[in-house]
């Protein structure tokens, strides 16, 4: 694949000493070419081969482009040269390299040291270009009438209409349970007694100890959490399909034509009717003469078509234009 590269040098022998050792390179003399403002003004009275800037359109077709573009004509316009190679994609390294060599400049730090002057790139050229394409219609005598359409855009935007806050705190309130316990009580009693010693009764003269414990049962608390209910956030999204209605302005430009000679108006008529006839499309006034000849002379019998004919070829091409 071939490409196309540029480069900015501020001598023109810097441009040409890289270009012969492009040519000694093996690349040829027909794909290199050097330019500047002085040598593409000698150019612009010819038309056998498209002007240098018009050809960098094709190069640089974006936006960014253009600024690389009037970038470029600015440079010739303080004096330096362009050097463009047309090349295949295997020598754009080593072109890079040539052109490097012979001082070739960096035209995005270039562009930024204009703009501290007060260049304003891009924007420079078009109001140029502008005031220079009104030149020329004062001068041909010519007025320009713009037609403008407004285009209606349809965008989307996100915007906040409100949603859930969902808040998770802690409360304490009282509660109360009732719980039977159990208490045991030990009883001491003495009984007075008068009766003979049993045989059981005789070992109570040995020592011995009895004891008795109380015991009693006592409230125990103890807390078990359980999930009793669970609350879900989520959302949920549609679609909808919402009609915007506006209005747009268009400026129309109605051309009404107006007639110097009331003898001619019958064959203007004529001849507007051409323009909207099929069978005369795609073709020359010259060419269709014979036929709308015979078609005139028997619509208009008292008329002479030698007295009408250029006004109904004048007409005929305006009118076709138009169409």
């Amino acid at each position: 694949m071939s490409q196309t590269l540029v480069g900015v040098f501020d001598r023109r022998d810097d441009a040409r000493a890289a270009a012969q050792e492009l040519i000694g390179m093996g690349i040829q003399q027909t794909h290199i070419r050097i330019s500047d403002e002085t040598a593409e003004a000698t150019r612009s009275g010819t038309t056998h081969e498209k002007g240098f800037w018009e050809s960098l359109k094709d190069l640089f077709s974006s936006d960014d482009g253009d600024d690389d573009r009037y970038g470029l004509r600015e440079a010739a316009r303080r004096g330096s040269t362009i050097l463009t190679v047309t090349t295949e994609e295997p020598y754009v390294d080593r072109v890079t390299e040539a052109m490097r060599r012979h001082n070739v400049v960096n035209l995005d730090d270039r562009a930024r040291e204009w703009g501290t002057q007060g260049w304003a790139g891009y924007k420079r050229y078009q109001a140029t270009d502008a005031a220079t394409a009104q030149q020329q219609l004062q001068a041909t005598g010519a007025q320009k009438i713009p037609v403008v359409q407004e285009e209606l855009q349809v965008g989307k935007r996100q915007v906040n209409r409100g949603g859930v806050r969902v808040v998770s705190r802690v409360t304490q309130q009282p509660v109360e349970e009732k719980v039977n316990l159990r208490e045991e009580r030990v009883h001491v009693e003495r009984r007075p007694a008068d009766r003979p010693v049993t045989p059981a009764d005789a070992a109570a003269f040995r020592q011995r100890t009895i004891e008795a414990t109380e015991t009693a049962e006592e409230a125990v608390v103890a807390k078990n959490a359980r999930v009793v209910e669970e609350v879900v956030v989520s959302k949920d999204a549609t679609q909808r399909t919402e009609t915007v209605r506006d209005t747009v302005r268009r400026t129309d430009v109605d051309v009404q034509r107006t007639e110097g000679d009331a003898r001619f108006r019958p064959a203007y008529e004529f001849a507007d009717e051409l323009s909207t006839d099929t069978r005369y499309r795609g073709r020359s006034f010259d060419e269709v003469e014979p036929e709308i000849r015979r078609s005139y002379e028997q619509r208009n019998p008292s008329s002479r078509w030698d007295e009408v004919r250029d006004a109904v070829r004048s007409r005929f091409g305006k009118t076709r234009t138009n169409a």
